[in-house]
């Protein structure tokens, strides 16, 4: 059996935990059915998977697995990796299967359906895919995602709460009208971001850096800590170097793209 997940950016910028896009780097997993679980892993964060801090690992099934995806840096590595496990136990609903694991739905959704995606409560809605170029700073050290949603705080201003709501109307409707332009103005965020930057006090030059460089809007690549922007095609190289310039040591850019396939089961 083979199984092929992408990575995913969730929240982009206003639609905390509602909206999200699937990603040009994958999980790769092929197995067969074994009395114990025997896994061999490749690829990013291959040392730590094997410590068995990976759904994957413990399942009674003997493959090999590589991954594209940057581990705990907010581009869904481990929303993939519920996926994977999700589809090779034979799940028929991997998005509920997987977001019950994961706690959230909005990268198993994106990861499971591919292209952008709005999770609203129980259902979920694609919407349109950019034509464009997503070029990222992968952070690097990872942060734990209950860390990032520890210093949010329990309710919010209701001008914020109706801030976000417009930009992800204003987002949704880009999406269809192609008026990239005004992307940025449509990812502005008050409900997650500004609480969160404190943890990465680099981000905002980064963001910044990708404006100043030509991409249409950057924002945190989920809970963070790395970033993405998007831009025009043939420009994401530009942008990435932008933002790898003013990032943290040890961080990285590099271009990809949202892609419409999700989910991938073979044989």
């Amino acid at each position: 059996m083979r199984v092929r997940v992408p990575a995913s950016v969730a929240n982009l910028g206003a639609g905390f935990d509602v909206l999200a896009m699937a990603v040009d780097l994958w999980l790769e997993v092929e197995a067969e059915e074994s009395d114990e679980p025997e896994w061999e892993f490749e690829g990013e964060g291959a040392d730590v998977l094997t410590t068995g801090a990976n759904p994957l690992s413990v399942l009674p099934m003997r493959g090999w697995v590589t991954s594209d995806i940057p581990l705990g840096v907010g581009l869904g590595s481990s929303a993939a990796a519920r996926v994977a496990a999700a589809a090779l136990l034979g799940s028929e609903d991997p998005i509920g299967d997987a977001g019950r694991e994961e706690g959230h739905y909005d990268n198993v959704a994106a990861a499971v359906m591919g292209g952008v995606v709005a999770v609203v409560g129980d259902e979920v809605h694609g919407l349109p895919v950019p034509d464009l170029e997503v070029a990222l700073f992968v952070a690097p050290s990872p942060v734990p995602t209950e860390q990032a949603r520890a210093v949010l705080p329990a309710s919010v201003d209701r001008a914020d709460a109706v801030f976000n709501a417009a930009r992800v109307a204003s987002f949704v409707q880009i999406l269809h009208t192609r008026e990239w332009a005004m992307l940025d103005a449509a990812m502005e965020d008050r409900l997650h971001q500004p609480y969160r930057l404190p943890l990465y006090p680099w981000a905002e030059a980064v963001m910044e850096a990708a404006r100043e460089a030509g991409a249409y809007g950057a924002a945190l690549a989920g809970a963070g800590p790395s970033v993405f922007a998007f831009c025009d095609r043939r420009l994401g190289e530009d942008v990435a170097a932008a933002m790898e310039e003013v990032g943290p040591e040890g961080g990285y850019g590099l271009v990809t793209r949202v892609v419409r396939q999700g989910l991938d089961v073979r044989g």
